[in-house]
């Protein structure tokens, strides 16, 4: 967790307010998928909703009986939520 916090604070600040992060999501040009917990305390999952609505196609996903740290919390319906974007992706661009 220390470690997390590290960086977190080396891309975000300390105060984790950015005026610029709206126009960053909106010039994103790749799927992207945006996956939240539904138990979050931290960050309401209507933060989420709103990260998604500003990345140009982006999905968004809510993990059931989640909190705020899937990748611990819940691995395997992070990586069910990410294999499905992922395959969904494949699907509907093929290599060429």
């Amino acid at each position: 967790m220390p470690g997390n916090r590290a960086s977190l604070a080396a891309y975000a600040g300390t105060t984790f307010a950015d005026p610029a992060l709206a126009g960053r999501l909106a010039g994103v040009t790749v799927p992207a998928l945006v996956v939240w917990g539904e138990d979050d305390r931290i960050v309401d999952p209507d933060y989420g909703r709103a990260y998604a609505a500003a990345i140009p196609g982006a999905q968004f996903r809510l993990l059931a009986a989640t909190g705020h740290l899937p990748q611990i919390e819940t691995p395997g319906r992070l990586l069910a939520a990410i294999t499905e974007f992922g395959g969904a992706q494949a699907a509907s661009h093929p290599a060429r």
